[in-house]
Parts: structure tokens; C-alpha cells; sequence
């Protein structure tokens, strides 16, 4: 999504990807009273982009608690299947009416792969998703790299866990991650959350090294 976005990355941070995938997570909210249309409109443009020929994952995320808010979790081929996304006629059309419903503009976060499991191009239906925002301080980038990826693959190899992905910014946000996992159920989160591993990890990365602490929300698939 070009028009009216916070990008995270320049456009020659995005060159240095090369042929490996993209991924993007993009981060939404409309009017409450637009509920219903601001539902449709992502509807048809998950439609629309799941149809274009690279298109490795495409999943419309509703956040549980303020069910007005929305994540898009989207893959592409390459980067130039990504770029041809964003010029897309199927996008122009939808950030178009979605400016009349929303509440603030979106904010997309574009992404390489760095700790993560199979490809996956369908949502897992009823499960309960999870995405977080994990951010470093520059200078504890290098630092971070190994217990990020160690947190990816413990939090794997949990009971009901039906994803657990971690995506990287390219340089010079290389010390910028996204999460997106996701459970069999609300049980299985609450384990995650009480788990040794995670625990420790957050022990390990509390301030001065990490920013963010508690950027965590909670999502249901949009059917």
C-alpha cells in the first residue's frame, strides 16, 4: 500500500531483499459506525489479492478487544511481485474507500523472513491469532538476533500452537521484528504467555535493550 502509509523502510533497504520473499504486516482502523463496510471492503480486497499470480499469503485479521481494528498479514513472491501489489488497480481502489471510513492512516511494516516455519496461504479459521511488534535499540541489534530466533523456536514446538513466525525489517531497521503466530486456543496462549521460554525471553530483552515490551494484540480470522 503506497498511498498514505507510515513505511518503515526506505526503498533502498527494500532493494537489498533481492529474490527472497516479502512479507508485509499492515496495521488499520476504521469509524465503529463503518464496521460493516470497513469488513467488506477488506473482504474484497483479500479476494483480489489472493488471485494475483505471487501471492504467498493473504490474511485479514480483526483485533478481539476493539473489534474495529485490523491486521493485514500478506507474502509475496519477490520484491517485484510486492511492488506490482502496491501499483495494483485492486489496491488503488481499496485505500481509496477506505480513507472515507478510517480513523487514522495505515501503518505497514515490510518484512523479510528470519525465523519462521512453513509457507502457509490460508488462515487457520477459528484459531487465535497473536501479532506483536518487537523493537530493540540499535545498538543491542546484533545482541538480539540470537534470542529472537531462539524464542521462535521454542514458542514452535508448544502444545496448540498452530504458527509462531518471526519476520525482520531490512537494514537500517534490521533491529525491528514482527510476530505473527497463532493458537488452537485461548488455553494454549495463556500457556505460551506462562511458558519458560518466553519468560526467559523477556527477562532477557527487558529495557535498555528492547523498546517495547507490551506491543501484543490479540485477532480473530475475518471469514
Amino acid at each position: 500500500m503506497a498511498v498514505g502509509l507510515v513505511i518503515a523502510i526506505s526503498s533502498s533497504a527494500l532493494s537489498q531483499t533481492g529474490g527472497e520473499a516479502v512479507y508485509a504486516v499492515t496495521y488499520l482502523d476504521v469509524a465503529a459506525g463503518s464496521l460493516g463496510r470497513g469488513v467488506d471492503l477488506l473482504k474484497q480486497y483479500r479476494e483480489s489479492s489472493r488471485h494475483e499470480a505471487a501471492n504467498v499469503e493473504f490474511v485479514v485479521l480483526q483485533e478481539t478487544g476493539r473489534p474495529n481494528r485490523f491486521a493485514i498479514v500478506e507474502g509475496w513472491k519477490d520484491q517485484s511481485a510486492f511492488d506490482a501489489h502496491e501499483k495494483a488497480m485492486s489496491t488503488a481502489q481499496f485505500e481509496e474507500a477506505l480513507k472515507a471510513i478510517r480513523n487514522s492512516p495505515p501503518n505497514q511494516h515490510v518484512l523479510h523472513a528470519f525465523a519462521t516455519g512453513s509457507t502457509r496461504t490460508e488462515p487457520l479459521g477459528s484459531a487465535l491469532y497473536m501479532v506483536e511488534h518487537i523493537d530493540f535499540l540499535p545498538m543491542f541489534g546484533n545482541i538480539a538476533q540470537p534470542v529472537v530466533r531462539g524464542l521462535a523456536q521454542s514458542s514452535a514446538k508448544e502444545d496448540g500452537v498452530l504458527r509462531y513466525d518471526i519476520y525482520q525489517e531490512p537494514a537500517p531497521h534490521a533491529n525491528h521484528y514482527s510476530v505473527v503466530a497463532a493458537w488452537a486456543s485461548a488455553k494454549a496462549f495463556d500457556a505460551h504467555e506462562t511458558a519458560a521460554h518466553t519468560r526467559e525471553f523477556r527477562a532477557a530483552t527487558v529495557m535498555p535493550a528492547r523498546g517495547n515490551l507490551y506491543d501484543q494484540r490479540l485477532y480473530k480470522v475475518v471469514d
